[in-house]
């Protein structure tokens, strides 16, 4: 119906003829997929999972150790043996779909094991292994976002887990640094052409990379509003260091391999490793300049994100900097001038701001679109 009237209003715009809305309708139709039976099917194979996993849980003290050991085994040499079809008939579809299979069998033998033998501890202990076992299934057969993003979030979900129960002492600051260091050693190994089975598999690491950089770096950025003395500055420099050192490498590979603008480097590895430092290893009382101060550095470094995603016509990254910059206007108002904003003032001023930028914004995209 949707296509009808698109094909309609198209004829009446004088865009295309009958003959020729004819044959996209006969084309659309040939390819027409299905979806509401593959929904409905779908849910079918839901609801039978479920049935099946309510049946074996509520029967999961009688079942005998071994046979669940057992049925363990037979699952997980199944989904390798997926992966391994998947990769030698060139059906990354099957191969990656079957690498989530896998990822999650073994997370589950992981939580299986330790329930049978009694085994206790932390829970970065089991998403390392986790990591350690599926790191080479993923690195080399994986082909698609979909499984780089996967094994990424994981991978960095693992590193978190890590550092969170780590001391505070130097064995501690290095293990923390190496997690933080996360996102960037994401970005540099996606630049490795020996990585996955394909560029979307190392665009989707380099994805989440940058995701986690810039997430990071704006998080961090909070560390303007509260006092950093001169010892938490210098534990974090610490810190610091692995993050320092992976974004330079990932910001020269970057450069060498040629698969992402040069323009796009720096404010996506180096800018926010740098504002990231500053809100957190800089010593600073909890005052309004020092929260000014950290407002601009954080438009700074989303500012040159928005121009690089423009001159580079990365539109949706250009749309999400712009409009991280404008909730931090308006935002600032009610932290520096609280009593203007209680008036209405602030919010008057934070108005305009936001309406300006909003023109900005169209501005530069109908130069692109004219460009």
């Amino acid at each position: 119906m949707a296509l009808d009237k698109k094909l309609n209003a198209w004829i009446a715009a004088g865009l295309i003829d009958a003959a020729t809305a004819e044959r996209i309708r006969a084309h659309e139709v040939q390819d027409e997929k299905p979806f509401v039976l593959w929904a409905i099917a779908g849910l079918g194979l839901l609801a039978l999972a479920l049935g099946i996993m309510s049946l074996v849980a509520a029967h999961w003290d009688e079942i005998a150790d071994g046979l669940k050991l057992g049925v363990h085994l037979l699952l997980t040499g199944a989904a390798t043996a997926a992966v391994w079809l998947g990769c030698g008939r060139g059906n990354r579809w099957l191969a990656d779909g079957a690498i989530f299979v896998l990822g999650a069998v073994v997370l589950a033998g992981i939580a299986l094991q330790s329930q049978i033998y009694q085994l206790t501890g932390p829970l970065w202990q089991a998403l390392l292994m986790w990591l350690v076992l599926m790191t080479p299934v993923a690195l080399l057969a994986g082909s698609t976002r979909l499984s780089a993003y996967g094994w990424s979030l994981m991978a960095m979900t693992s590193l978190a887990a890590v550092a969170t129960d780590m001391r505070d002492d130097q064995y501690g600051l290095v293990v923390q640094g190496f997690a933080m260091a996360g996102p960037a050693m994401l970005i540099a190994m996606s630049f490795l052409r020996a990585v996955g089975r394909g560029v979307e598999f190392r665009v989707g690491m380099r994805e989440i990379g940058f995701i986690g950089l810039l997430g990071g770096a704006s998080i961090a950025h909070f560390g303007w509003a509260d006092s950093v003395d001169a010892s938490t500055a210098h534990d974090m420099l610490l810190r610091l260091i692995l993050p320092a050192v992976a974004a330079l490498v990932a910001w020269q590979l970057g450069v060498r391999s040629g698969e992402t603008p040069r323009a796009m480097l720096l404010p996506l590895t180096m800018i926010p490793t740098v504002a990231g430092a500053l809100a957190l290893a800089l010593p600073h009382p909890d005052s309004w300049m020092s929260r000014f101060v950290g407002a601009l550095i954080f438009a700074t470094m989303w500012g040159l994100v928005a121009r690089a995603a423009s001159l580079c016509g990365w539109r949706t990254l250009f749309g999400i900097a712009i409009a991280a910059i404008a909730i931090r206007i308006f935002i600032v108002y009610f932290e520096l001038f609280g009593t203007l904003a209680t008036t209405g003032a602030g919010l008057i001023v934070a108005g305009l701001l936001l309406i300006g930028l909003a023109a900005l914004w169209r501005r530069i995209l109908r130069l692109e679109e004219t460009a």
